[in-house]
């Protein structure tokens, strides 16, 4: 209703400043046809300026315009954080500010240390749902965590509105190999103990909307595949 009034007071002005633009052509003209000739192209200008300024911005904002939590998962090296780092980027250059949600740096921020299926779990819940309350209030929220359990990963879903599963499938092998830290090293050889993917167990999601092999896909390739999963 309040739409319909706006643009009902928009046609009233256009009409009222066609009369004015008439009355002051015919005023320096001294002729009707052309003082009214100008009153139609000031029309037509002004439907033309108002065209463009109420569809162009809808065209150059980007497709993805709803709220989300962008929640990827996978094994520690898998690339998770390199590729949710780029993907705020590219929100950036497109004129949106996502809120970045790390495991590992929330985990230093609150001092918790535990590594056991239920510090995991509760863990990574107080983490979803501080993503779903962000996501409530507009934000587009990328979360990068290990969360190796799927029935927390499924709880997280249920909380939010707009719920989109990133699974960084990358290989145990090549996670191994890209380790700089030697934590993996470290977990083979007993010094860390339920550390996932050697001592503590991995459940890869079912039906994520997005794969991603890191190390089959480049980093832009994996951004776009997430960016167009966004549109659906």
């Amino acid at each position: 209703m309040i739409k319909k009034q706006k643009w009902v007071m928009r046609g009233v002005h256009k009409i009222f400043f066609v009369l004015i633009t008439f009355a002051i052509a015919l005023i320096f003209t001294h002729d009707s046809l052309i003082s009214l000739a100008i009153g139609v192209l000031n029309f037509i200008l002004q439907i033309s300026v108002d065209y463009v300024f109420d569809t162009w911005p809808k065209k150059i904002a980007p497709p993805y315009s709803r709220p989300a939590v962008i929640f990827f998962t996978g094994l520690s090296g898998s690339g998770k954080t390199t590729i949710a780092r780029a993907l705020m980027a590219k929100f950036r250059k497109n004129g949106i500010e996502p809120v970045l949600l790390d495991g590992d740096e929330i985990r230093q921020a609150i001092n918790q240390t535990g590594f056991d299926e239920y510090s995991r779990k509760n863990h990574n819940l107080n983490v979803g749902y501080m993503a779903s309350l962000l996501e409530a209030k507009g934000h587009f929220v990328i979360v990068s965590l290990i969360s190796p359990y799927e029935e927390t990963r499924d709880t997280i879903r249920r909380m939010c509105k707009n719920f989109k599963e990133v699974y960084v499938s990358t290989l145990l092998e090549v996670c191994i190999r890209r380790d700089t830290k030697g934590l993996y090293a470290k977990a083979l050889n007993g010094e860390i103990m339920e550390f996932t993917g050697i001592s503590s167990p991995y459940f890869p999601p079912k039906n994520p909307e997005v794969t991603i092999d890191t190390d089959q896909l480049s980093i832009d390739k994996s951004v776009d595949n997430i960016l167009k999963a966004l549109c659906k």
